[in-house]
């Protein structure tokens, strides 16, 4: 098994980052062209999600790698698992999320399948995957898990380190050091504020591509 450094980060402001909670996160991807994970990793568990992504390549079907790297989650963190393209076997399920959210972890996204769906949804704990099975991994002390690496889930890189925010329309992926996040966030928040207004106007029978400034005649 594998393993890097956890990559270091610089410390995020803690208003940006509770602005950045409160937006839905679809407000951000009407600004962006990049970092949408696939929609077939979804809110099987629904509920906003944000934090650092702590990353898993697990590309057989061995229980330790997952195991092994719940005891470096830090509060607020993401686990990211990449299954590397199965469909079929469970990586996680309720213990494994039960450690998770007692370790402070804000959510768990992998990219293939989960179990003990009823009783995840009983502990609260965000979680996004393809599906679920009844097939699980299991001790294997087998040679190719990375912890710490890059991951591919849902087609996008994702570090250690960057930031997931999700809900139950999708995942993003946004880079904690770009330079114009605070812009990101701000342009964010006047569309929602748009929008506040907006909900009246439409239900008082205005047009919506009159509202958007688009030209209405043919």
């Amino acid at each position: 098994m594998i393993r890097h450094p956890r990559r270091p980060t610089a410390a995020l402001d803690p208003d940006l980052i509770e602005r950045l909670r409160a937006l839905q996160p679809a407000s951000l991807g009407h600004h962006l062209t990049a970092g949408f994970l696939s929609p077939r990793i979804r809110a099987l568990v629904p509920g906003r999600m944000l934090g650092r992504a702590i990353t898993v390549r697990q590309p057989l079907p061995d229980a330790e790698p997952v195991h092994r790297v719940l005891d470096a989650i830090r509060p607020g963190d993401v686990l990211v698992i990449d299954r590397c393209g199965d469909d079929r076997i469970a990586c996680v399920g309720e213990m494994v999320a039960l450690a998770a959210r007692t370790a402070g972890a804000a959510g768990i996204v992998v990219d293939g399948m989960v179990t003990d769906i009823a009783e995840i949804a009983a502990l609260g704990l965000p979680l996004f995957a393809r599906g679920t099975s009844v097939v699980t991994t299991r001790p294997l002390r087998a040679p190719g898990a990375e912890l710490f690496g890059t991951v591919c889930p849902g087609g996008v890189p994702v570090r250690d380190g960057d930031l997931i925010f999700g809900d139950e329309n999708g995942l993003l992926c946004l880079d904690p050091e770009r330079p114009d996040l605070a812009a990101l966030v701000a342009c964010a928040e006047a569309d929602e504020a748009r929008e506040v207004d907006w909900r009246r106007r439409l239900a008082a029978g205005e047009s919506l591509a009159v509202l958007n400034g688009y030209d209405t005649q043919t």
